[in-house]
């Protein structure tokens, strides 16, 4: 879910600097805790299996305290890497606000601006047009700076959680595992878009694949009906996907896994086309980027009796093309950079 600007402005960045200086404390604890648990756990005089089994326990208990350790340095390593970026979004959102009062503007928690000015009274058409375009230009001028705080919020979101160690929030994990992880530059610049910009980015991506893939993409549909990110359909050799996740840039993540789908048909025609000994086998690009005819073959077994979500959602997740599609998706999105997302809008105009 998107951050708001109603959200936005309680953000404060003095508990950042707080709580990165309470996991200091902490860390020098756990640290002396684990070297005099590693030093003095077992006694040197202690010999047998017995005392085997007790350095065994101890070793397991001195890991599993370094790895809590390793986790605590992180958050505190995200926590102060935060605060003097939240800092400046303070900075920020209170010059937004002041510049509004100001100028008789209010600003809404969704980020909308409004004028609370009452027009004066015009001696020509002129002045009234001046006087309206003044007044546009600051309100755009309002709407920029709350879209650069609301980048830069997003890129602090993806700083503080991906510093959150796993095993301590499942959701979080699955996401992780699951669908990889947009980085904080990325979500940064993600935010900065228009949808009509994020929809070019898209398009050019879906463009490139399908060049690199060998596939027909006959259309791509932006269908708000739809429960989910969105599919490849085979039969209309369309990628489907759903505006209204735009904002989020785990949409990217759909892109990569819903055209992997469409390389794993093209796999599998291509596996089963017919040749000649002197004509050359399409299916020899695919074993170029480590596709086996065995996988081809796996793929068509498993289209062939798909599960479908809501039916069983844990076969639907685990069965082949799936957890393929999902790698392709994880990785892309975990590898995008913000200089990446450049690119492809630059090459989309």
């Amino acid at each position: 879910m998107a951050i708001t600007f109603g959200q936005v402005k309680t953000w404060k960045a003095a508990p950042l600097g707080d709580a990165g200086d309470g996991l200091k404390a902490d860390l020098r604890k756990l640290e002396t805790s684990r070297d005099e648990l590693e030093a003095n756990g077992v006694a040197k005089s202690w010999t047998g299996v017995a005392a085997d089994a007790a350095r065994g326990h101890r070793d397991t208990l001195v890991a599993q305290l370094s790895s809590h350790i390793t986790g605590k340095q992180q958050m505190q390593k995200a926590l102060y890497a935060a605060e003097p970026q939240v800092e400046a979004i303070e900075r920020l959102v209170q010059g937004i606000l002041d510049r509004a009062k100001t100028n008789e503007f209010t600003v809404g928690d969704d980020g909308s601006v409004t004028s609370t000015a009452t027009p004066p009274t015009f001696k020509s058409r002129y002045e009234a047009e001046e006087w309206g375009n003044s007044r546009q230009l600051v309100a755009q001028e309002l709407a920029d700076d709350i879209t650069d705080a609301l980048a830069k919020a997003a890129g602090v979101d993806v700083i503080l959680s991906d510093a959150i160690p796993t095993g301590t929030v499942q959701s979080l994990d699955d996401t992780r595992e699951q669908r990889g992880t947009a980085s904080p530059e990325v979500a940064e610049r993600w935010a900065q878009l228009t949808d009509a910009e994020r929809k070019a980015i898209i398009d050019q991506k879906i463009e490139e694949l399908a060049k690199e893939y060998g596939v027909d993409v006959e259309d791509i549909i932006w269908d708000d009906t739809i429960s989910g990110n969105g599919s490849w359909s085979e039969d209309e050799k369309a990628v489907r996907l759903n505006p209204d996740r735009l904002s989020d840039p785990d949409l990217l993540h759909t892109v990569a896994h819903e055209m992997r789908h469409a390389r794993q048909y093209e796999a599998i025609e291509d596996n089963n086309d017919f040749q000649f000994w002197w004509e050359d086998d399409p299916f020899d690009a695919h074993e170029e980027d480590g596709i086996t005819e065995e996988q081809a073959e796996e793929w068509e077994e498993n289209f062939d009796d798909y599960k479908s979500p809501d039916k069983d959602f844990d076969a639907y997740y685990n069965q082949p093309v799936e957890a393929d599609a999902r790698k392709s998706g994880r990785e892309y999105l975990d590898n995008l950079t913000a200089a990446e997302l450049d690119r492809l809008l630059k090459e989309s105009k």
